[in-house]
């Protein structure tokens, strides 16, 4: 695989052509390394990536974001040699990412007002900066160099410049954020001089032999500002000044196009990429949403880009590189998009953990030991908190049984992967069914499980996963017309009619409105041939892309919808349901279903809404049916998941883990 392919940047010699990119992590609370970046970064070296970018690291404190990795004093450097050794005595070359948020500060982390090209306030922080003087800009300037040096005298291979996502470099180049009239704004050759003087500073202080990165914005992705053309022309002028290496990305952090999120196609940014290849000839990098080997091979092959970043997929999967290369792409867990663990933790200011991975980020606590005494484990239900269960069990040497009473493994899994921007969920499916045979578990399909029959296995253990169930409708349902549950219109077994009330807000109720909205809507392949062909005009298809032929109401008792979805995914949802032209009607209560409707009620008014199909989206509860039944039948009795508490993907594989480690 070209993949797999040694290549120079600058004059650091990468293995292979995976690169780690710098993702914040929240793991480092007084900006010193301590164990758990250590065994955290180990890991992923060990994992087979070719360059690791740690970061992004603070290069002053005006700029700084949440428990980063501090690089402003010298008294880091000691902790980062220590870093940058680990990556390199596992096989990685190893990088530090040089972060300056300007206006996408928060004051409340450092105490002042943010500092930016000029004073525009900040969507993402709501804050208004103040403009940084020709002294600022100098200091920032002299910071970035300052950092450089500790970089390389804390060993690392190579340093990065942020110079994507919103950050201060951003701000100097787009006209959105810079309305100076001095020497660092208005035309483009003094709105990119702030960008090249950092460079140039930075190349002045680590010498012509250090290999020195940007990242950079492919497109800002924001009306107005600079597209994917303006950055290929600014990485040109940046050649110039000394990088060695681009490393493209997607728009600003304010911008409303999704850039990591499942509703972007796998590897959907290589084409940014791409445009800056075409201007440099220097190696450049491509970015988001590529965590498949396959997909990484075709983005090289077709000379897109040169190496490709996974940052979420090593968060996921540190051996996916080592898989890859051995040609076990089944074993490879696959990040699947949700964001739950790493960017809802970082904008929440939580550490990073993993839905899908649930040692990620405690690498330095949990180890995983064969076990010492071989029991009999039985686990009952196939889903997530289920099969990871049983294949962590299965994995330390236990013999393991699993039953499940549908024709299939993956329990609410396989719903969860139907909404649209959901498919890859279904490849932790895929993950699991390969790796519970591959260590042996027992796998009983269309097998209900009994306490008599439980029993009458004499297992040492037993595992009760046996989910959750759709909450019971806290107001009267009348016969007369179509009640279905979320779960039959998202796999189809139910056709709902023209008019669509769904009743319940959260996430399911969300996804379940989206889902039928798009119903009628044309595909991406009819689009793709109706614009090749110029059959329709923009506007036509555009309309056929956002109007389906369902009526769609959204029914939410409280203020507010999608409130248990995550802070980086929510917006999206809501995105997609003002698009589509949802009818959401927050604050009312349900009174009743009818053989006409839904009847609702808010401030003393009620109101019937017609209605062909009612959806039901009202919560689940627990499934728990045998654990009463089994208490002082079995030598050891543990309920997981939501059959004990309806919660969220990641809680469900965490618990199925920590169970199953201390067996």
């Amino acid at each position: 695989m070209k993949l797999f392919e040694p290549i120079n940047i600058g004059n650091t010699e990468l293995k292979n052509r995976i690169a780690m990119p710098a993702i914040h992590h929240c793991y480092t609370p007084d900006g010193f390394v301590n164990e758990r970046l250590l065994k955290y970064y180990e890991a992923r070296a060990r994992g087979g990536a070719g360059l690791i970018t740690v970061g992004g690291c603070t290069i002053d404190l005006s700029g700084q974001g949440p428990m980063m990795i501090g690089l402003h004093d010298d008294k880091f450097i000691e902790g980062m040699k220590k870093l940058s050794k680990i990556i390199q005595d596992n096989g990685a070359a190893a990088a530090v990412q040089l972060y300056q948020a300007g206006r996408y500060t928060h004051s409340m982390i450092t105490g002042q007002q943010p500092m930016a090209p000029s004073p525009i306030a900040s969507r993402l922080t709501r804050e208004t900066p103040r403009e940084m003087t020709i002294e600022d800009i100098k200091t920032v300037i002299e910071s970035y160099g300052q950092a450089a040096r500790r970089t390389r005298e804390a060993g690392f291979n190579a340093v990065e410049v942020l110079g994507s996502a919103g950050y201060l470099i951003c701000q100097f180049l787009s006209p959105l954020t810079n309305e100076r009239t001095d020497e660092y704004g208005g035309p483009w050759e003094n709105r990119t001089r702030f960008g090249r003087e950092v460079i140039r500073k930075i190349r002045e202080v680590v010498g012509a032999d250090y290999t020195v990165i940007i990242r950079i914005s492919g497109n800002d992705f924001m009306p107005g500002s600079n597209t994917n053309y303006e950055a290929a022309v600014f990485a040109a002028e940046l050649e110039k000044e000394g990088v060695d290496c681009f490393n493209v990305t997607g728009g600003w952090h304010e911008s409303r196009v999704p850039q990591v999120t499942g509703e972007l196609p796998r590897g959907g940014y290589a084409y940014l990429a791409r445009g800056i290849k075409e201007k440099v000839s220097v190696p450049v990098i491509a970015s988001n949403r590529i965590n498949d080997p396959e997909d990484a091979e075709y983005i090289l092959k077709h000379n897109l880009a040169d190496m490709v970043n996974m940052a979420r997929p090593l968060i996921a999967d540190p051996e996916l590189p080592n898989k890859a290369l051995k040609g076990s792409f089944d074993s490879i867990r696959r990040c699947i998009a949700c964001n739950q663990g790493c960017f809802d933790m970082v904008f929440t200011m939580q550490d990073v953990h993993c839905t899908a991975n649930p040692l990620a980020g405690r690498e330095d606590k949990v180890e995983i030991k064969r076990a010492g005494k071989i029991k009999k484990v039985l686990v009952i239900g196939g889903g997530p908190a289920g099969m990871e269960a049983a294949r962590m069990s299965a994995a330390r040497g236990h013999r393991v049984t699993l039953w499940e009473r549908e024709k299939n493994l993956g329990g609410n899994l396989i719903y969860a992967a139907m909404p649209p921007g959901k498919d890859d969920f279904i490849t932790l499916l895929h993950y699991y069914e390969h790796e519970l045979a591959r260590n042996g578990v027992e796998v009983i399909l269309n097998r209900e499980a009994a306490a008599d029959e439980i029993a009458a296995e004499k297992a040492d253990v037993v595992i009760l996963a046996t989910g959750a169930k759709g909450a019971p409708a806290p107001f009267p349902v009348k016969d007369g017309l179509q009640v279905v549950s979320p779960l039959h219109i998202l796999d189809k077994k139910a056709v709902p009619g023209k008019r669509v009330v769904i009743i319940g807000g959260g996430s399911v109720g969300c996804e379940t409105a989206v889902a039928t909205a798009e119903m009628g809507t044309i595909s991406a392949e009819t689009l793709k041939f109706l614009m090749e062909n110029d059959a329709e005009t923009p506007e036509r298809l555009k309309e056929l892309l956002n109007h389906g032929n369902r009526e769609v109401t959204l029914v939410e008792m409280d203020k507010g919808i999608g409130r248990d979805i995550g802070i980086s995914t929510r917006w999206v949802v809501i995105k997609c349901i003002r698009r589509l032209g949802i009818r959401v009607m927050d604050q009312y209560d349900v009174k009743e279903v009818n053989e006409k409707g839904v009847l609702v009620k808010k401030d003393g008014e009620e109101t019937l809404l017609p209605a062909d199909t009612v959806v039901l989206a009202t919560g689940a509860v627990a499934n728990n049916p045998l654990e009463e039944e089994l208490k002082g039948r079995v030598n050891e009795l543990h309920v997981i998941g939501d059959a004990l508490k309806p919660r969220k993907l990641t809680e469900a594989i965490r618990e199925g883990f920590d169970l199953a480690k201390d067996i």
